[in-house]
């Protein structure tokens, strides 16, 4: 369904009165017909369920996510690039460019999947084929077949980042999203150890007929899968039907989230917000803030073990040595997720302070001699701190951008600079530098020092606006949009009432 042309004014009247009903939020008519009074123990045990029933979900899921999109990295020295008979940079290019290119690609099609489909059954539906895809990685024997698979695998993997972003506003509220985003985002570092630990193991299965590389492939695609049909029955599209509550408790879980006004289920795409999203400055600077985190972060991604490796640690040790990478990624993703919880208007600043070690050790890794390999892999360990950059994006995305298709637009725009970067980082990491890879260090040094700009910027650009948003309430006698909070509005529609976290 594609929005009306319309010039009327949205408001609660205007509904009440059957006009402009491409803008009511699904969330309006069910608390209209199911009223509740949600009260602080109501409230609490609403929260304990939702975190119980959903966090579980989302945190396996991207674990899965990470561990098979990166299960190519774990093989690369297994003998995958020998059997695939992949010279120069065409390594690059199937690990991380074209994934990325595919990933980046679909974002649009992704936006529009999750406004018009049940978000649920998308995200379930995209987890099962991937896992399918991944598993026919371990027949491929060449550069073109491993490139054709790797772009179909990122197309299938590229919805799980803009819908739990939708998810969780769905969800939590605004000074809860932060942590429960940190979360769900620790898939990456479990993903990290997991890999680790399951790669160790793996690479010590010796079948004849099998190389070892394909059991990657071959054990991580069929948990996926079946995870996947597990989710089809049990992952819901929104509160409205969750089958873990009952109708009062599906109530209250909307009532909780009303004071977020941005909204919890529409299926109507609205031109109209699109646009707004794209003449965002916010949006703007958080995509450019995305892009230059993920240039390090897609280089650890497709590298990783490569790099170690080069560090002077043998193949399979190498491969053991990843796992601190998600142990020090997990405990600053938890960091940032309670510092939000304990001060208010703290995600810019912990955005900004998280680059500082992780500039630090870009310039060690350019700098230190080669023989220095425990001073290296320390510096390749402190460059994970940025990892929290990633959580507290998304939830400035889900917390601040108010109207279906507006958020779901920001959040398409924030993978799509997401795939840019992993495009990029891969190519930073020249053959002929091997294996100091001076250029993909000198790289991240940068990214990490325009990043602390970026955030900066939009910092003072946001009390601006609540200051000028505060004066003009101020000047108009106070806030009215009263009974509005589950119309499809967007925050720049609720210029009186809506106010920017920071």
């Amino acid at each position: 369904m594609e929005e009306k042309n319309t010039q009327a004014v949205t408001d609660a009247s205007s509904v009440r009165e059957g006009r402009q009903v491409d803008d009511v939020d699904n969330a309006y008519e069910f608390a209209k017909q199911h009223q509740v009074n949600l009260t602080a123990e109501d409230d609490k045990r609403i929260l304990r369920k939702i975190d119980r029933n959903l966090l579980p979900l989302m945190i396996i899921t991207y674990t899965l996510n990470f561990m098979d999109k990166n299960a190519l990295s774990y093989s690369a020295n297994f003998g995958l690039t020998t059997d695939n008979h992949l010279i120069g940079n065409q390594y690059s290019w199937a690990s991380g460019s074209v994934f990325y290119l595919a990933y980046m690609v679909s974002q649009p099609i992704v936006a529009r999947l999750i406004v018009r489909f049940p978000i649920g059954r998308v995200v379930a539906l995209a987890t099962m084929l991937w896992g399918a895809v991944l598993m026919t990685t371990a027949a491929s024997r060449s550069f073109a077949s491993l490139m054709t698979i790797r772009a179909i695998l990122g197309c299938l993997e590229s919805c799980i980042n803009p819908a739990f972003i939708v998810i969780s506003a769905q969800w939590w509220t605004r000074e809860e999203q932060p942590l429960r985003i940190s979360y769900w985002y620790l898939g990456n570092a479990l993903g990290q150890v997991c890999g680790g630990l399951l790669g160790y193991g793996i690479a010590s299965i010796k079948y004849a007929n099998v190389p070892n590389w394909s059991w990657f492939f071959l054990i991580f695609g069929a948990v996926t899968i079946i995870y996947g049909g597990f989710m089809l029955y049990y992952l819901p599209d929104s509160p409205m039907n969750a089958r873990w509550l009952s109708d009062k408790d599906r109530a209250l879980a909307i009532e909780r989230v009303r004071s977020n006004r941005t909204g919890v289920e529409n299926h109507v795409w609205k031109w109209s917000q699109f646009k707004e999203c794209i003449l965002d400055i916010q949006c703007w600077i958080l995509v450019a803030t995305f892009f230059l985190d993920d240039i390090p972060a897609g280089g650890v991604a497709s590298f990783g073990s490569i790099v170690v490796k080069g560090f002077g640690f043998s193949t399979l040790y190498s491969t053991l040595l990843l796992v601190p990478l998600g142990v020090i990624q997990a405990i600053c993703i938890l960091f940032g997720g309670f510092m939000t919880r304990r001060f208010k208007n703290i995600r810019t600043w912990l955005i900004a302070g998280c680059q500082i070690p992780a500039l630090i050790g870009a310039v060690l890794l350019y700098t230190l001699p080669r023989e220095n390999k425990r001073g290296l892999l320390g510096s390749y360990y402190v460059v994970q701190t940025h990892g929290i950059v990633g959580t507290l994006t998304m939830s400035l995305v889900a917390s601040n951008f108010a109207g279906y298709t507006k958020k779901t637009t920001a959040s398409a725009m924030m993978y799509v600079s997401f795939c840019v970067g992993q495009v990029v980082a891969p190519q930073l990491f020249i053959p002929s530098e091997e294996p100091g890879y001076k250029s993909a260090f000198l790289a991240a040094f940068v990214c990490f020092a325009l990043c602390i700009l970026f955030t900066i910027a939009l910092r003072f650009h946001l009390i601006w606006e609540n200051k000028r948003r505060d004066s003009m309430s101020t000047a108009e006698g106070g806030a009215s949009s009263v009974g509005n909070e589950f119309l499809d509005l967007t925050d720049k529609q609720q210029k009186d009432i809506f106010r920017y976290v920071l």
